[in-house]
């Protein structure tokens, strides 16, 4: 079986990685364990820490929805020469969550991955457990803290993200979260839409359509009761998810497609279209307006989707890391994404649109159809509604749809990657003292555990991660 990515070329419309076979890369990825080995050690050791603290926090404290209760923070680069601005634009949201004034900032200064075990020790278990924020906002872009350490963090607190290009968006977004967590009634209506373009077997798309997107949302409408619009497959155009969006007031917008790559283009004209929504289109030329939902498609002069949560589920969706974690561990993958990380266009505008969503959660890199199905069994067991490969999707929709702070709403997701960290970190132990025989069947496992692990690790979080959403009744 052929191991598939969930994002499109920009100049060739061909897949961003050819198809690999799911043996051969499970036995690339088995030479490439040696030489990645510390790496992975060090992120499982920072890792299973941050889950301790979780078990400690959960234990001390009775409503970890409150951040005022459980404390809340910002992380900032203390090198980064915006500091001080972002400090101050972020005050009234510092204030309004209750923060225990300025000594409380916490500070990244460029730490190196072997030493994250560290200043988690000497800037998290350190504190008391009366004292630990269980909610960090990182202040600033992946050029000051790097999407690696936002995912290490996220399995030690609730971590989300803004990085906006201007101060006057980032004061945007904090008016519009204290607006509408104060005002008198949700802005928002008991309504979901899930948007899945289908390509047809065997593009990947056809199994992000029909086993994750429709059986969420099923789950959405036939057992949380909301009113939910199902546009999937060939009704998938962009025409038809810019009218849906903008006719209805959803409390939750979920996408699943291809995500565009401009990798070979300017990188001003990367930062603008990688990330895109490949919606779905006909057979033959079509103009890049009339497929690619793209950041510039976001009316600024009307509300959209404003106290919304917006999930993306693609390629790029959330960001571009410069170079590809994949690259590290099989040479085929294509190693330089870009000439410098950077957060995509669509969490940027969107969220500092003052009548825009509350937050964004999206995928980094590249998104691999190994992550949520197993194509040689895609359909559930008898009697099951999903398979367990996308229950951390199930419970993340349910969990925002109950309204918890959309952080919490992601734990399983976040559990996964510390999960499958000590797995890897584990069988790269025991194939060292021969306890493991290296058959073809084992390579398969092996590309299976690999493609989850990373894929748990690049789903983050774009806005204050203890915002949640206000839905009626």
């Amino acid at each position: 079986m052929q191991i598939l990515s969930l994002g499109i070329n920009y100049s060739t419309g061909e897949p961003i990685i050819p198809p690999i076979d799911e043996q051969t890369f499970g036995e690339t990825l088995l030479g490439s364990l040696a030489q990645n080995a510390e790496t992975l050690a060090s992120l499982t050791r920072a890792t299973t820490l941050g889950q301790t603290f979780r078990g400690e926090v959960k234990r001390r404290i009775v409503d970890r929805g409150d951040p005022r209760s459980v404390g809340w923070t910002l992380l900032v680069n203390g090198s980064d020469p915006q500091k001080e601005n972002l400090l101050n634009a972020l005050a009234p949201l510092a204030e309004h969550r209750g923060m225990k004034g300025p000594q409380a900032v916490l500070v990244y200064n460029g730490e190196p991955v072997e030493d994250w075990f560290d200043w988690l020790e000497e800037n998290y278990s350190s504190l008391n457990m009366e004292q630990k924020p269980h909610y960090i906002l990182i202040a600033g872009g992946p050029d000051q803290v790097p999407f690696l350490f936002q995912s290490m963090l996220g399995t030690v607190a609730s971590t989300g993200r803004v990085a906006f290009e201007t101060e006057a968006d980032l004061k945007s977004y904090v008016e519009k979260v204290i607006r509408l967590e104060t005002g008198a009634n949700p802005v928002v209506e008991r309504e979901t839409v899930f948007f899945a373009p289908d390509y047809r077997l065997p593009d990947p798309t056809y199994y992000s359509s029909h086993y994750l997107a429709d059986p969420l949302a099923d789950e959405a409408q036939n057992q949380l009761g909301f009113n939910t619009r199902k546009i999937i497959g060939y009704q998938a155009t962009k025409a038809r998810l810019l009218e849906t969006l903008q006719a209805s007031k959803p409390a939750l917008v979920f996408t699943a497609s291809h995500g565009l790559s401009a990798s070979d283009q300017p990188f001003e004209k990367q930062k603008q279209l990688n990330g895109a929504i490949c919606c779905q289109r006909p057979s033959g030329p079509i103009a890049d307006e009339d497929w690619l939902f793209r950041a510039e498609d976001i009316p600024l002069d009307q509300p959209f989707l404003e106290g919304a949560a917006l999930f993306q589920f693609a390629c790029f969706g959330y960001g571009t890391p410069a170079e590809s974690d994949f690259a590290h561990w099989d040479p085929r993958i294509e190693k330089r994404n870009a000439p410098a990380d950077f957060i995509a266009a669509i969490p940027r505008r969107a969220l500092a649109h003052p009548r825009g969503p509350l937050v964004f959660i999206g995928h980094v890199d590249v998104a691999l159809l190994h992550g949520f199905s197993d194509p040689t069994n895609p359909a559930p067991a008898l009697g099951e509604r999903w398979t367990k490969r996308i229950e951390p999707f199930v419970s993340a929709i349910r969990r925002l749809l109950a309204v918890e702070p959309v952080s919490l709403a992601m734990e399983d997701m976040f559990s996964r990657y510390n999960i499958t960290n000590a797995q890897l970190t584990s069988t790269f132990d025991r194939l060292k003292r021969g306890r493991i025989q290296p058959t073809p069947e084992f390579h398969t496992r092996l590309a299976s555990l690999f493609i989850t692990r990373s894929d748990a690790q690049n789903y983050l979080i774009y806005g204050d991660p203890a915002v949640s959403l206000r839905i009626p009744e």
